[in-house]
């Protein structure tokens, strides 16, 4: 998987998405996880640096510029998420390119699903935040605060169907146990429709 993902961060050199999405399907079998990465809160726990997805830019229009103005994309849980955006919650960032040292963080409640252990669960509030980049201390204003799935998909300009739809959730496919360095593989099955689909790739930093 590595050895096909790897080219993304040379922009002269294209993945092929559907051989990474292969390779993938064929890697979620040998979850170490067992299916229950939704409820390993050590194994979660830390700084993620995303290094391929599909179907992310659906989340920010920054995340389709080429480098270098393209800005680095983390995601942040457990404690690393408590201490910038609070306890029980799950923030991503976007930080470098055209961002430079500024961070944007979007920030929302996140527990594991009672029904599916490989399963979390995206909760209001949502907070929209501009501040500097993980463990800086600088402060972080607001931008956006949200109280509802619709009401946040209301301020991203998304359709009534996609206002009226479920929560979003995150099935954890894959979820190495060896701290730093370690692999997440996740996909968004339900919520948005504009984001189901869309899977990610993270390293532990």
């Amino acid at each position: 998987l590595l050895q096909l993902i790897r080219p993304s961060n040379k922009s002269s050199i294209s993945v092929n998405e559907a051989e990474v999405l292969n390779a993938i399907e064929n890697l979620i079998p040998f979850d170490p996880s067992v299916h229950k990465g939704a409820i390993m809160k050590e194994d979660l726990d830390g700084e993620w640096e995303l290094i391929w997805s599909a179907k992310a830019e659906a989340f920010s229009p920054l995340l389709k510029l080429p480098k270098p103005f393209k800005p680095d994309s983390f995601q942040y849980l457990g404690n690393a998420a408590a201490a910038e955006v609070g306890l029980d919650r799950v923030a991503q960032g976007l930080t470098g390119g055209i961002l430079g040292q500024s961070q944007l963080w979007l920030s929302s409640g996140v527990r594991a699903s009672s029904e599916d252990e490989s399963m979390l669960e995206i909760l209001p509030p949502f907070r929209f935040e501009v501040g500097g980049r993980y463990q800086s201390g600088k402060a972080k204003k607001l931008l956006v605060e949200a109280g509802s799935d619709a009401e946040f998909r209301k301020v991203n300009s998304r359709t009534a169907e996609a206002q009226a739809a479920p929560k979003n959730s995150y099935r954890q496919l894959y979820l190495e146990r060896q701290g730093k360095g370690s692999l997440r593989i996740s996909t968004i099955t339900d919520g948005d429709p504009v984001i189901v689909g869309a899977t990610f790739v993270h390293r532990k930093l």
